[in-house]
């Protein structure tokens, strides 16, 4: 049988938690950041509804007003979804790449 006795002192535990969180600091400030952004983009933009689209009668699918509109009310959330799509671009080739330590 075993007979050893396991103590955890206050240094302990908190040189774990450095050494578990070392390596993740810089992960978890940029994660804090985008999340950030993303809840201000959320919540502090004046989402148009679709009655706001200028029309126009001869060409119905009306892609100059979205373009118009994209460039120019919606420059801030159109920069951060372009942000969004580069960094999960990035993460999908990281991802198909694979580990190379077989």
């Amino acid at each position: 049988m075993l007979n050893k006795e396991i103590s955890f002192t206050a240094m302990d535990v908190a040189t774990s938690v450095y050494d578990y969180f070392k390596p993740r600091i810089l992960g978890m400030i940029i994660g804090a950041l985008f999340m950030t952004i993303m809840i201000v983009a959320i919540f502090f933009t004046s989402w148009p509804a679709v009655d706001q689209l200028p029309q126009n009668i001869e060409d119905q699918s009306n892609i100059e007003a979205i373009g118009v509109m994209i460039f120019t009310d919606f420059v801030i959330p159109f920069e951060i979804m372009s942000i969004v799509l580069l960094s999960s671009l990035m993460g999908a080739i990281y991802m198909a790449k694979g580990d190379d330590h077989k």
